[in-house]
């Protein structure tokens, strides 16, 4: 007995294999000339918990966090000691105007390998 599958599962499936995938491809993130003013421009993100939200750049200067805009919420994610992809984030509601942490999506390997992040707070 053989299996057929219907139209509507098969147009699904580019949709069900990004969602399964790395989304870090929908972020942003911000470029900024020295780690100081990085560091000074994610201040408030610091104080709400993210870690580590600068990494240098290879060529010159720092990335700031990735940054997504979903439906009001702002996801924020930063990098861990190594200056890879953290596996946490943190987020804000613009409605509530509160904030949050998340799984972040850290699923590419060697995603960031070449780069080298700052260290603060300890």
């Amino acid at each position: 007995m053989s299996k057929s599958f219907t139209l509507p599962l098969l147009a699904a499936l580019p949709a069900l294999l990004a969602s399964c995938g790395n989304d870090l491809d929908r972020y942003s993130r911000t470029t900024y000339s020295s780690y100081e003013q990085c560091l000074i421009a994610n201040r408030v993100l610091i104080d709400r918990g993210l870690s580590n939200p600068c990494v240098y750049r290879t060529g010159g200067g720092y990335y700031g966090p990735y940054v997504r805009v979903v439906s009001g919420t702002t996801r924020y994610v930063g990098y861990d000691r190594l200056g890879k992809v953290s596996g946490a984030g943190l987020t804000y509601d613009s409605k509530r105007g509160s904030y949050g942490n998340f799984k972040a999506p850290v699923s590419r390997g060697g995603f960031m390998s070449g780069s080298r992040s700052g260290s603060f707070g300890g």
